[in-house]
């Protein structure tokens, strides 16, 4: 597995637990908009990864991987909490 979708894979893990977190421990408004901050936030951190690095290839190929991911799992989320 190359360095970018370890990147990636820990990106989405990382928004998998503060997903988790927020549907566990927030209710109503608050949790939607926790889930808003943590996609907002992991747009950030590759951004930020790529500013501080040297390396700026494939950014926005990234960037897409990591906001479909995004989007799929906070979506999951969110419909399990529309649920129930």
């Amino acid at each position: 597995m190359s360095n970018q979708w370890f990147q990636i894979s820990a990106i989405w893990a990382g928004v998998f637990v503060a997903g988790l977190l927020a549907y566990l421990n927030l209710t109503g408004d608050s949790r939607f908009a926790a889930f808003g901050a943590i996609a907002a936030s992991a747009i950030a951190i590759v951004s930020l990864e790529h500013l501080i690095s040297s390396k700026s290839k494939d950014t926005v190929r990234q960037q897409i991987y990591v906001s479909a991911g995004t989007i799929l799992l906070l979506g999951l989320f969110t419909a399990l909490s529309l649920i129930s």
